[in-house]
Formats: C-alpha cells, structure tokens, sequence
C-alpha cells in the first residue's frame, strides 16, 4: 500500500469517526429538544388550565353559582325572574364555553373535571330543563350551549373509566 493510500484510509477513517461523533451529538440535541417540547406543552397546559379556572372562579360565575344552587333547584324554569334567568344563562353559557375549550384539546379534561365534578353535576341537574328549552328550534336550535352538554358527557365518561381501571386493579390481586 502505498503512502497516499495509507493517507487516504486513514483520512476516510478520521472522517468515518467525526461522522459518527456528529451523529451522536445530534441525537443527543434531539433528544434535549424533545424535554424542552414537552416541558413546554406541560407549562402551556397549565397556563390555560388556570386561566380558565380564572374563568370559572370569577365574581360573577360564583355569583350566578350561589343563585342557582339556593334559589333556583326549588322552581320550575318558568317561574324565574329575569336575573334568575341571567343567572343560569351565566352558567350554561360559562359551562359550554369551557366544554369547547377542552373538547378542542387545549386544556386537559381531567385536572378540570375531577375540581369541577360536583359543582358541573348538580348545575347540570338544575339547569338542564332550562338548557332543554333554549334548544329547541324555535329558541336556540340543538347546538345552543351544546359544550355543556358534552362537559357533563365527560363526567360520566371519566366515571366508567375509573371503574374499568379499579376492576383491572382488584382482578389483578
């Protein structure tokens, strides 16, 4: 083997080698890119799970909250005056609005429902006559706050999956 081939193997072999150190160097940037992503997406995730917290812990949902849970569970929807009326649209309207966001997968469901779970229930439960009514074609149509609708679907939902998950639980003991 002459001189200028034992050069050129031996340059072939540097250039082999600082291929692979590059390649793994460019593995590792991925990987750190990738958990700085995700902290990302878990610090986003929780911005907007608090904002709409905020949303739904403001002054006026807590009041609209307090007329329907002391006033409201005792009449029919049509003997409301007209800041009951206020009241409940209040909340239907919060409640749809927050089922859109996370039906849109901008905010996780579960965090909310499991903080939300009683209060979502027992509003549903009071206010869902109410909401039947603003559906109808001649008011709303089926869509009118339609994110409540589904916002109550998901307690049921996250309901059977805990049941599913402590049955594979306790058959796994």
């Amino acid at each position: 083997m002459s001189a200028l081939e034992k050069a050129q193997f031996i340059a072939q072999i540097i250039g082999s080698m600082a291929l692979f150190i590059t390649l793994i160097i460019n593995y590792q940037q991925m990987r750190t890119m990738a958990e700085q992503v995700t902290a990302v997406r878990r610090s986003t995730n929780a911005q907007q799970l608090l904002s709409l917290l905020s949303f739904i812990e403001s002054d006026e949902m807590r009041a609209a909250l307090v007329v329907v849970y002391t006033t409201l569970h005792r009449k029919h929807f049509s003997e409301w005056t007209e800041s009951e009326l206020q009241a409940a649209s209040r909340i239907c309207a919060g409640f749809a609005t927050v089922g859109a966001i996370v039906r849109s997968g901008l905010v996780p469901a579960e965090p909310l429902l499991q903080g939300w779970e009683p209060s979502l229930r027992r509003c549903y439960q009071i206010l869902e006559p109410f909401l039947r009514e603003m559906q109808k074609p001649e008011n709303g149509g089926e869509q009118y706050w339609i994110g409540f609708d589904w916002l109550h679907g998901q307690l049921d939902r996250q309901m059977a999956i805990g049941r599913m998950k402590l049955t594979q639980r306790q058959s796994r003991l």
